[in-house]
């Protein structure tokens, strides 16, 4: 009936011909006539005839698609990631499909296995954190045995095999603080909800360089997202603090807060440096300086690594770093 999906099977009914010359009519082959050609792709098209490209791909080994596998989309920096990720792929043959691991080690592996089968040809993927920490990345390892592409982004394994895009965390830490220190800041404390994650720890460790560099003692306050504020709040009552560096989007926005909520004020009695989007930093008062990661960036970089791979077979792995920068503004 015109106007409704259709089957191969049944297309090769209607026209009395075999389901091998349709498709061959239909990917423009040299071996059916011009005649048979038209008449085939006149009736696909009034009974709207849809490819299976899923079967298609198992059938070939090849499927222009890349599955893109990060933590979350709520988190400013995944979605500009994303965005580049995008941006890259619209320019090319290639698809994505976006699956969420939501940091769990599970959600992680069950999307690797179902994917590998041939639904895709390669994955682009930010490691969840319950991956980090259970240090279980076989997953990943499988599917590259098997053939895949695979590029990790700002959350990526060492000790796996595959393209990795990364940033300067341990630099850009180290230089932020050595930043507030030339301003005479010496009482600077590190404020993080991500110190599970490898980012994190190169950020402090990047910090703790800095800071011994200039012969001050590090402080270092971790805590998950629902109770940075009250760590931050309780350490300014006691202890002397004139400068704060928040290694992620929580941390800022708890930083800030309890500085305010102490009755100190920004940057005057306390400086501080964090990691937010630009948009979010330029709607925060005051501005909040932060350290740029150029998420766009990473993920073009990302797409253009994995469609490069996948099309030429290299087992060639690149590492690409992409350098963060200091956004200077108000809060410091």
């Amino acid at each position: 009936m015109p106007g409704t999906n259709i089957t191969l099977k049944q297309l090769s009914s209607i026209l009395g011909v075999s389901i091998s010359t349709i498709s061959k009519a239909l990917n423009d082959s040299h071996e059916i006539s011009d005649v048979t050609k038209k008449r085939i792709v006149e009736m696909a098209k009034l009974h709207n005839y849809q490819p299976n490209k899923i079967a298609v791909g198992l059938k070939s080994g090849k499927t222009n698609t890349i599955a893109v596998v990060i933590p979350s989309v709520q988190n400013s920096f995944f979605a500009r990631a994303l965005y580049g990720i995008e941006s890259l792929i619209s320019e090319t043959n290639f698809n994505i499909i976006v699956c969420l691991t939501k940091e769990s080690h599970a959600k992680e592996v069950e999307t690797f296995n179902m994917l590998s089968n041939g639904v895709v040809d390669g994955f682009i993927v930010a490691v969840s954190e319950e991956t980090q920490s259970l240090q279980n990345y076989d997953h990943f390892t499988n599917v590259i045995e098997n053939g895949k592409s695979v590029v990790m982004f700002d959350r990526v394994i060492d000790s796996v095999n595959c393209g990795k895009v990364i940033t300067n965390d341990f630099t850009a830490l180290s230089e932020a603080t050595q930043t507030l220190i030339s301003s005479d800041r010496k009482n600077i404390v590190l404020l993080s909800t991500i110190h599970k994650l490898n980012v994190g720890k190169q950020r402090t460790q990047g910090y703790i360089k800095a800071m011994k560099a200039a012969g001050f003692s590090p402080t270092i306050l971790e805590s998950d997202e629902q109770q940075a504020g009250a760590v931050m709040i309780d350490y300014l009552k006691t202890q002397p603090v004139d400068a704060i560096i928040a290694l992620d989007t929580d941390a800022s926005l708890a930083a800030l807060k309890a500085v305010k909520v102490s009755g100190k004020q920004i940057p005057k009695d306390v400086a501080v440096i964090g990691y937010v989007s630009e948009r979010m930093a330029h709607n925060l008062t005051p501005e909040l300086t932060t350290i740029n990661q150029h998420s766009y960036t990473i993920g073009n970089a990302a797409a253009r690594m994995i469609v490069e791979s996948i099309r030429t077979k290299s087992k060639k792995m690149q590492q690409v770093v992409i350098s963060s920068t200091l956004s200077e503004r108000d809060s410091s």
